[in-house]
């Protein structure tokens, strides 16, 4: 009876074992538990927002179980409630630790989309080295204080405020540094390519020159990797953004369907206004380029605002209420989750942003700083 006991034992221990060698090697699974919501459903998102996977929650838990082949990051939303947040996927057993209490609320047109900018997951490699980077830089930290702005009593507020500035400021100058430090030991960690790559996303000042130094760097896993592939599609845009390039001709429609075509701004200052009917800042610096182009019009100055809207009808109610006196045509999509296609012909990675053109064409200066361009609009013209 022993004898069979144990051989049992060996047989449920050889199972146990090449059950979890194949989770490790072949599939995800993914145990996640929400503190704070019991039952709602939790959708995974591809790189272009279409659902790909749902997990229900039963209980505050669920479950993934896929393939993913490269490890990479996905976005995922909760429902009921507009919840989002992100987490790495890599073929191996991975748990996920969210809490509602931790959640950043983000307001649109009266509705709240909380997000988690930071989620407690173990088992993932590329989980952990983002982590690092994240308390390394400081991130971690200003995530920290944002939550304690939250429930902060009004003597603290300009406190913590203050020192999120100063963070910030910090931040900006530690994680290139990091990057390319980390880079250099490991040319072949995803995780390297990965951070890399949202880094240049993030950052919407990446010189081609230094944008091709660094791919130059990658090797192995990296060079392999979607991330990779995603900077190389970046390099041939950042042209537009270079100055004494030659800006890409686009043609796209306007306000009563007719064509407008970039090249016939030969000849005169023009400068692009990459905004959006749902984008606060841009609208907020909408009085600011009205008084400019009052000024400059008539010296020779164009503005051409392209904006990111997906639906004409937010588009033609925002220029209803702004009445911007200078060209405006609307961009066009592949789908509902692509890209804007001039937006990304000219790598905008957040608005507003202005790419100002001489008379030739050419890029004299691309940049969100609303000061650095009309400082060279005053230049040009005084």
């Amino acid at each position: 009876m022993r004898k069979f006991l144990t051989l049992c034992f060996l047989f449920m221990f050889f199972i146990f074992q090449a059950n979890a060698q194949a989770t490790k090697n072949d599939n995800y699974v993914i145990n996640g538990t929400i503190t704070g919501i019991d039952s709602g459903i939790v959708r995974m998102l591809s790189d272009n927002r279409d659902v790909i996977d749902s997990a229900i929650i039963s209980n505050g838990k669920f479950i993934f179980k896929g393939k993913i082949g490269s490890p990479r990051r996905r976005g995922f939303l909760i429902s009921p409630g507009n919840w989002s947040f992100r987490g790495f996927l890599e073929d191996t057993l991975i748990t996920f630790n969210i809490d509602t209490a931790d959640a950043m609320h983000q307001y649109s047109q009266k509705k709240d989309y909380p997000i988690f900018w930071q989620i407690k997951e173990t088992g993932s490699v590329l989980a952990d080295a983002y982590t690092q980077y994240e308390n390394e830089i400081g991130l971690t930290h200003c995530y920290s204080l944002l939550k304690k702005l939250k429930s902060a009593k009004k003597d603290s507020v300009s406190i913590i405020k203050n020192e999120l500035d100063s963070l910030r400021g910090l931040i900006m100058g530690k994680e290139k540094a990091w990057i390319e430090d980390y880079i250099g030991r490991n040319p072949s960690s995803l995780a390297g390519v990965y951070i890399f790559n949202e880094y240049c996303n993030l950052s919407g000042n990446t010189s081609e020159v230094y944008l091709r130094t660094m791919i130059n760097q990658f090797s192995g896993a990296a060079k392999a990797s979607p991330y990779y592939e995603a900077l190389m599609k970046k390099l041939p845009t950042l042209k537009n953004r270079e100055a004494n390039n030659l800006a890409s001709d686009f043609t796209l429609q306007k306000r009563d369907k007719t064509k407008f075509t970039l090249s016939s701004t030969r000849g005169s200052i023009t400068m692009l206004d990459f905004w959006a009917s749902w984008c606060v800042p841009c609208r907020n610096g909408i009085p600011h380029w009205k008084k400019v182009y009052a000024k400059y019009h008539p010296k020779g100055l164009n503005i051409v605002s392209i904006s990111d809207d997906r639906y004409w009808k937010d588009w033609i109610g925002a220029l209803d209420q702004e009445r911007m006196p200078w060209t405006q045509v609307i961009d066009e999509y592949s789908s509902i989750n692509s890209r804007g296609k001039v937006g990304q012909l000219y790598a905008v990675r957040f608005m507003p942003f202005f790419v100002l053109l001489d008379k030739e064409g050419k890029v004299i200066i691309a940049s969100n700083d609303e000061n650095a361009v009309t400082k060279k609009i005053e230049t040009i013209f005084q």
